[in-house]
C-alpha cells in the first residue's frame, strides 16, 4: 500500500518509474538526467556517534543501558551514479502519511537533480552486473554446502588478494585476477548452470 501511495504520488509530478528484473525501483524526475533508486526497509536503529563524542569530552564516565536495538521501518533514496550515499527516512507505517513522504523524497530529488551537471548512470532493466553474478554464486555456496562447486568459488571471490571480480561467460566463471593473463576459468556443470539460470533474466 506505501508504495502503491508513493507511485501515484510520483506520477502526479510526471515522474518516469523503472522496476528491473532484480526488482530494483528507479524514479526519474520529469527532464532529469540522473535515476533514482528506491528502497523500502528495515534498518536498525543507528548509534549518534557525533552527539556520544560530544558526551565523552565532558564526562569521564557513561552508564550505558543495555538495550536491544529495534529495526526502524526506512525508506530510502539513492542518485543512480558512482560514489552516491543512500538518503534515508524513518517511516511510521501505523501513522501513514506516504503523501508527505512522496513530497518530501521528490523535493530530495530535484535538489540533488540541479547538482549534477552529467547525465547519470543507465537504468537497465534486464542486465545482470557482476556484483548481481558474485550474489548468486554466495548463494549457492549457502544453499548447497561445502561440498558445492559454489563454495570454492564463493571462497575464491572473497579472498581480495586472489579476486578482482567475476564474469559469467556462457558456462564458465571467470574469476579476475589483479594480475594480467593470471584469471582463473571454473566450467559450471548441469546443476550449477541451471542454479544460475533460475536468477537471471533471460
Amino acid at each position: 500500500m506505501l508504495l502503491h501511495s508513493l507511485f501515484k504520488s510520483f506520477k502526479a509530478n510526471n515522474c518516469s518509474i523503472t522496476i528491473t528484473w532484480w526488482g530494483q525501483i528507479f524514479i526519474i524526475p520529469k527532464h532529469s538526467h540522473t535515476a533514482f533508486e528506491l528502497a523500502v526497509n528495515y534498518q536498525v536503529a543507528k548509534v549518534d556517534i557525533p552527539k556520544f563524542d560530544v558526551l565523552t569530552n565532558k564526562q569521564h564516565f557513561i552508564r550505558l543501558r543495555l538495550t536491544t536495538p529495534k529495526p526502524v521501518y526506512t525508506v530510502s533514496l539513492k542518485a543512480h551514479r558512482t560514489r552516491t550515499k543512500w538518503y534515508c527516512i524513518p517511516f511510521d507505517l501505523e501513522k501513514g502519511a506516504a503523501l508527505e513522504l512522496a513530497a518530501s523524497l521528490y523535493k530530495e530529488m530535484l535538489i540533488k537533480v540541479k547538482r549534477y551537471p552529467t547525465p547519470g548512470l543507465e537504468v537497465k532493466k534486464h542486465t545482470s552486473s557482476n556484483a548481481n553474478i558474485a550474489a548468486i554464486i554466495h548463494y549457492g555456496a549457502a544453499k548447497f554446502g561445502v561440498s558445492s562447486p559454489f563454495y570454492r568459488l564463493s571462497k575464491t571471490i572473497l579472498n581480495p588478494l586472489i579476486s578482482a571480480g567475476v564474469e559469467l561467460i556462457e558456462r564458465s566463471v571467470i574469476i579476475k585476477s589483479y594480475y594480467p593473463r593470471r584469471d582463473t576459468e571454473f566450467r559450471l556443470g548441469y546443476k550449477e548452470h541451471k542454479f544460475f539460470k533460475l536468477f537471471l533474466p533471460n
